[in-house]
């Protein structure tokens, strides 16, 4: 299952949907599912708690306890061929990062979850696929 950043988030920050995302993040760890994402996953989510925590959302010692949490989970990092990317990116209006995950659930032939809303509900008609946390297949 590709994992988003927004879902992996939700799990730490306390201000999310976090429940459905922990018990993702859990299920991970107990090796009844296996997460995986493009190979930027970690810059992006430096990148979100960076700004939750000038925002004061997040302590800082929280923003590097989050990232050495996730990374000690092992998720598994994918290359994802920009190609994929771009095709996705330009079809439905995304972002390259977003249009990444895609390519790389896309690619494995496998479900992505997230916890982006405006993702999902720009693809999800087209792309049943792409699941929200807690929803049938979404863990």
């Amino acid at each position: 299952m590709i994992a988003d950043a927004s879902v992996i988030l939700a799990a730490f920050f306390p201000d999310e949907r976090q429940q459905n995302a922990q018990a993702l993040l859990r299920e991970h760890v107990l090796g009844r599912v296996r997460l995986a994402s493009p190979t930027f996953l970690l810059y992006e989510l430096t990148n979100a708690v960076t700004l939750a925590a000038r925002r004061g959302r997040i302590g800082e010692n929280d923003a590097g306890a989050i990232l050495e949490s996730v990374e000690g989970v092992g998720i598994e990092l994918l290359p994802v061929d920009w190609r994929r990317v771009l095709r996705l990116a330009l079809r439905f209006g995304c972002t390259a990062c977003d249009a990444a995950y895609l390519a790389a659930a896309e690619e494995r032939g496998e479900p992505l979850i997230t916890n982006d809303r405006r993702l999902f509900n720009l693809v999800h008609s087209e792309l049943a696929w792409v699941r929200w946390p807690g929803e049938a297949g979404g863990v």
